[in-house]
C-alpha cells in the first residue's frame, strides 16, 4: 500500500483536505493525522475491521482497548451506557483538552474495540486540525498515537511515515507538535473515580469536580 501525504493547515484546515480524510475514514482507512498532544491514528470507531486495522499495523495486543475521540459531550452520551452526571460534569470542564474519561460502554460497541472490557476511554482534543475532522466526520474516531506499540510518540509526520508508512492509507501532515504532558486518564466506571495516568490534568483539579479515590 502506497501511503498518500497531505499537507493541511493546523490552524485553519482546508474543506477539501478533511473531506477526503472524512471518506477515507467511511471506507475503512486508517489516517493519522496531528492533534494537541501527538500525531494520532485514526479510524472509524464503529468499523470493526477498521479497527482491527489499527491493532495489525501497531501490532498491539488485543487485549488492550484503544481511546476514542468524540467532536462533543453529546456525541459520547452515544457511545457510553450511561454518563451520569458527575461525569457529564468532568466532560464540560476539562473538554476540549487532555482529559481521557472511561466509562462505561454502550452494548453497541465493537468487542474489539472496548477488548471485551465493557468500557471505553473518551476524549475531545484541543488541535483545531483534530477538532475539524471529528465535526466533518460527525461521529467517534479511534485516537490511539500513530506508531508501533510500544514506541516513542510521534510529533510529526516523517516520524509517522518511517514508523507505519506503507500500512496506512492517509497522514494529514500539520507539521510538527509540541510532545507536552499526556493527558490525565480517569476511570469513572466506579464511586469514587479513579485515576488511572495522572497527566495534564492535576488530581487537584479533578477533585473540584468528582469525589476521587
Amino acid at each position: 500500500m502506497k501511503t498518500r501525504v497531505i499537507q493541511v493547515d493546523p490552524k485553519a484546515p482546508q474543506r477539501d483536505v478533511i473531506t477526503e480524510a472524512c471518506e477515507v475514514l467511511r471506507r475503512g482507512g486508517l489516517v493519522a493525522f496531528p492533534t494537541d498532544t501527538l500525531y494520532a491514528l485514526g479510524a472509524n470507531a464503529l468499523d470493526a475491521a477498521a479497527v482491527e486495522r489499527v491493532h495489525t499495523v501497531k501490532g498491539r495486543h488485543h487485549a488492550k482497548p484503544l481511546s476514542v475521540l468524540v467532536p462533543s459531550v453529546d456525541a459520547a452520551r452515544h457511545l457510553a451506557a450511561a454518563l451520569p452526571n458527575g461525569v457529564l460534569e468532568l466532560m464540560r470542564a476539562f473538554w476540549p483538552g487532555a482529559l481521557t474519561v472511561v466509562v462505561k460502554a454502550s452494548p453497541s460497541l465493537p468487542g474489539v474495540l472496548t477488548a471485551t472490557t465493557g468500557t471505553v476511554g473518551l476524549r475531545l482534543p484541543a488541535g483545531t486540525a483534530a477538532q475539524a475532522l471529528l465535526t466533518a466526520f460527525a461521529g467517534p474516531i479511534i485516537g490511539t498515537s500513530a506508531n508501533k506499540a510500544g514506541g516513542a510518540d510521534p510529533a510529526d509526520a516523517k516520524t509517522v511515515q518511517k514508523a507505519i508508512g506503507g500500512q496506512i492509507d492517509l497522514i494529514l501532515d500539520g507539521g510538527r507538535v509540541t510532545l507536552g504532558v499526556p493527558s490525565t486518564v480517569i476511570d469513572c466506571t466506579t464511586e469514587p473515580a479513579r485515576i488511572l495516568r495522572e497527566g495534564a490534568i492535576s488530581r487537584a483539579a479533578l477533585q473540584g469536580k468528582i469525589a476521587l479515590a
